[in-house]
């Protein structure tokens, strides 16, 4: 779930969310528009204020996508004998 599809679904206005975050209306549009990152402090207000969870709506691994990747390691596994 997306933030704006979140926000939808919760039946309020971006200006209503930034209100109970204590944003402004602009700086939230700024962030459903991914213009912005909140911080995780505001992600979590607004995720409260939406009734849902940071990871349904900032997520962006899911199962599928999370995949062993070996060259992310490269240059930090040592062999320790």
């Amino acid at each position: 779930m997306k933030l704006r599809a979140a926000r939808e679904q919760s039946g309020k206005t971006q200006a209503q969310v930034a209100k109970e975050v204590g944003i402004s209306a602009a700086q939230y549009q700024n962030i459903e528009y991914d213009k912005s990152t909140p911080s995780v402090r505001t992600a979590i207000r607004i995720t409260r204020a939406l009734n849902t969870t940071v990871e349904e709506v900032f997520g962006t691994a899911t199962p599928q996508t999370q995949r062993f990747n070996p060259r992310a390691l490269e240059g930090r596994v040592t062999n320790r004998e």
